[in-house]
């Protein structure tokens, strides 16, 4: 926990004295809403650094409501999709959708469920599927003690939330991405919470930073590669996307 405090720090820091979080020298957005979502036990405002700088640069940034990205995700889903709606019956275009860890894996599912109103999925350190095996072992103990509290005290099903619950969330989840949605999923080998094998996709491309898996909402590799993907709008491979790596 130390560490991944330490890196989030300095990954800050660099980013604030970085030209590419003022906007300089990066494409410029065409006002596209970015509908962001944030992490497992985070809330929007863990992601109201990127929302400052995806609205300067010329993206129509929206929080998802979410304080603390806890409890069942179909729920969550669903309360998302009703959000996701009003933003693009407000801007009169699809959306895109950028997720952090947990925050990702709800953004495919949106995509699945209404591809009509999701144009781009983002991930940052979300793996590809529900499964615990996706999680690093120093961590499972943690998120799995988190979740058996959470389903006590609300009085949910042990599978809830897990790669063998048959929600609809499970279910879109585990389906592709339709086609006309772009998948971009960045990710780090150094990632602390996340196996980063899990994030690499065949449906999309793979874009591989530096860094820790808390930091990437404020990695400057990360914003400097997102603003040239988000600005290649027809829907060309960006020349910094890395292949699928043999075996995987």
């Amino acid at each position: 926990m130390a560490e991944s405090c330490i890196d989030f720090a300095h990954n800050l820091s660099c980013l604030l004295c970085d030209p590419v979080y003022y906007g300089t020298a990066v494409p410029r957005g065409d006002r596209s809403p970015v509908l962001l979502i944030p992490g497992f036990f985070a809330g929007d405002w863990s992601l109201a650094t990127l929302a400052r700088w995806l609205s300067r640069i010329g993206y129509r940034p929206y929080l998802s409501g979410i304080d603390w990205n806890v409890g069942c995700p179909d729920e969550k889903s669903e309360r998302l999709g009703w959000r996701l709606a009003h933003i693009t019956d407000e801007c009169g275009k699809p959306a895109v959708v950028l997720g952090h860890s947990l925050g990702g894996v709800l953004a495919r599912a949106l995509a699945v469920k209404y591809p009509a109103r999701v144009k781009h999925v983002v991930t940052l350190g979300s793996p590809a599927r529900i499964s615990w095996t996706a999680v690093r072992a120093r961590y499972r103990p943690a998120i799995r003690g988190f979740q058996a509290l959470w389903q006590a005290l609300n009085n949910r099903p042990a599978n809830c939330g897990t790669d063998q619950c048959t929600c609809a969330f499970g279910e879109a989840v585990n389906s592709r991405i339709p086609r006309g949605v772009k998948l971009s999923s960045f990710y780090t080998r150094t990632d602390e919470v996340v196996d980063w094998r899990a994030c690499i996709t065949a449906e999309g491309d793979n874009h591989e930073v530096s860094g820790g898996h808390a930091s990437m909402a404020v990695n400057r590799e990360v914003y400097r590669l997102l603003a040239v993907i988000l600005a290649t709008g027809n829907g060309a491979r960006p020349a910094a996307s890395a292949a699928v790596p043999a075996g995987l």
